[in-house]
């Protein structure tokens, strides 16, 4: 015969606050010769707590075969309303009370308190009783001597100490469950606000949309039981190009068959766009072509206003359920984020165009003051970008580098046009009014704080390595960086291209210039990184200019 179980297969959350709850108040009982069960409305065992010490109910347990049989039909008059004390077996002397455990939200529970009679140490009821059950009597008969026996007067003035104790067990099973939830409620959420600190710490400018959204299913997948994310940005500009696409876990399905799933969700759907739950695929015919890999998913729109940037895709379940309203919450607030993100990175590329095509515009109005420099400006700020990844700057830095190499001769707009346009020789005093530009520029850009880290590349970008330059005289190192790269850039240009006052000349004596002039003219460090590149091939990719037709070039420094 096997012994009673303990634990019976209940909701899981009722076994662990019952298992928590229940043996404090047992096992004083136990101590005093009583047995204390839990059992449900159904007449099950959910918990049992037999003695340790008390070996006469540990041996009945094991081999009364009728004794778990009977106690379930007390549980049963127990949920009927009865609590008296009833006989545990035929034979007399043992007897048990059941007694009601209310706990919110659940079915209500019986605690059964058995205890053995005077009427159990008779000879006549210890042997039948012993006979029935094959078990032996002498073995019983030691083991019942050291247990108390109660009369029934006794059990039932216990029962009202323990119908008050059930009571009391009841609100402790429900504190405990009600920890519990809230303990599991602040973990869901200290998750939830983690993601979303995360995801939120990651928004920055500096990102490119597929990386986050790349990133953004990855930490999904670590918080969710969701099998797989897809992430799909829509195109910018040119709406014949593909969508594109990034996944994060098990999604065994080729990029494309996800792409047409998207485009059929997103067929016909309008703005302001919401959320499309799909818990039963199998169920929608429209899905039937991906039966094979698709079981339930969520629609998660990347979109603001009326502008949608792309979704968010959650594909199928680990566990196979379906998705809940909470998992779904939690993901649409970290999608709606991204939205947001991708919003302002949009916003911010048209102002970034705007301000682009403005400095273009500034630029282009002072080269067209001279048909001989048109298209410097953007050719040196070109050469300086090129310059600046030789060098290894960062790729912010090189866009900054860029944009200081546009606007280097800005300040030729304080010079005048017959000036500028001269074809003959400029005299002393000429030359020492071009020599004003950098300055004049720096003045222009210095009040204003989107450029103003731009202003050492126009200022100095007329010094030289040995200090004989203009406008401060620095040397070396004291030469800002931005100075010296735009400097080699302008001169590089100036000497490849024609001019009023000369004709440009041959690549290879553009060569020889600029190794004779590292270390007095320009940074030497530069020129070596320089002179080491394909030179045709940089010529080549130069945007479109005024060199000679041959494409050939001379070098010379710039005024």
């Amino acid at each position: 015969m096997t012994s009673m179980p303990r634990l019976l297969q209940q909701p899981a959350e009722l076994r662990r606050n019952c298992a928590a709850a229940f043996p404090p108040y047992a096992e004083p009982w136990g101590r005093l010769g009583l047995w204390l069960s839990l059992w449900d409305d159904k007449g099950e065992c959910v918990l049992s707590e037999p003695p340790g010490t008390n070996h006469f109910w540990a041996t009945l347990a094991r081999h009364a075969s009728g004794l778990r049989r009977r106690m379930r039909e007390l549980a049963g008059r127990g949920a009927a309303g009865t609590t008296l004390p009833g006989e545990l077996h035929a034979c007399g002397g043992l007897l048990a009370i059941a007694l009601p455990v209310r706990m919110r939200g659940w079915p209500p529970h019986y605690v059964l308190v058995c205890a053995k009679t005077p009427a159990f140490r008779e000879q006549d009821n210890l042997l039948r009783f012993c006979d029935r059950n094959e078990i032996d009597s002498v073995l019983i008969g030691k083991l019942a001597e050291q247990v108390p026996a109660y009369s029934i007067e006794t059990m039932t003035a216990y029962a009202d100490i323990l119908r008050q104790q059930m009571a009391d067990l009841g609100t402790s099973v429900r504190a405990r469950g009600d920890i519990h939830d809230l303990s599991d409620q602040l973990a869901r959420s200290y998750e939830e606000l983690n993601l979303i600190y995360r995801v939120s710490n990651g928004l920055g400018l500096s990102r490119r949309p597929l990386a986050h959204l790349g990133r953004l299913c990855r930490e999904l997948l670590d918080v969710t039981v969701v099998r797989g994310f897809a992430g799909v940005l829509e195109p910018t500009g040119d709406a014949t190009c593909e969508p594109m696409l990034v996944t994060a876990g098990s999604l065994d399905v080729d990029s494309a068959d996800i792409l047409k799933l998207y485009r059929q969700i997103i067929a016909g759907r309008q703005a302001p766009e919401s959320v499309k739950v799909v818990n039963h695929v199998d169920n929608d015919p429209a899905y039937a072509w991906a039966a094979e890999w698709l079981e339930r998913f969520v629609y998660f729109p990347l979109a603001r206003a009326n502008y949608r940037y792309g979704a968010i895709l959650a594909i199928n379940q680990v566990n196979g359920d379906d998705f809940g309203s909470e998992e779904v919450q939690l993901i649409n607030t970290v999608v709606e984020r991204s939205a947001a993100f991708l919003e302002n990175v949009r916003l911010y590329d048209d102002l970034e165009q705007l301000f682009m095509g403005m400095l273009h515009a500034l630029v282009n109005s002072i080269d067209a003051k001279d048909p001989y420099t048109c298209g410097h400006s953007q050719r040196v700020a070109w050469l300086s970008r090129y310059i600046a990844e030789l060098a290894g700057i960062p790729e912010p830095q090189r866009q900054r580098v860029y944009l200081s190499g546009l606007l280097h001769d800005v300040g030729k707009i304080g010079i005048t046009d017959t000036l500028l346009c001269k074809t003959g020789k400029l005299t002393d005093e000429e030359y020492q009014e071009i020599k004003h530009h950098p300055i004049i520029g720096a003045r222009i850009l210095e009040g204003m704080k989107q450029v103003e880290d731009l202003v050492p590349g126009v200022e100095y970008h007329h010094e030289r390595i040995d200090g004989k330059g203009y406008s401060a005289g620095l040397s070396g190192d004291d030469i800002p960086l931005f100075g010296r790269v735009v400097g080699l850039a302008d001169s590089l240009d100036a000497m490849t291209t024609n001019r009023t006052y000369r004709a440009a000349l041959p690549l290879q004596l553009a060569v020889a210039e600029i190794r004779r002039f590292s270390g007095t003219q320009f940074d030497p460090r530069l020129v070596d990184l320089l002179l080491q590149d394909d030179w045709e091939t940089l010529f080549r990719k130069l945007p479109v200019s005024n060199r000679s037709p041959d494409g050939q070039g001379i070098i010379r420094a710039a005024h």
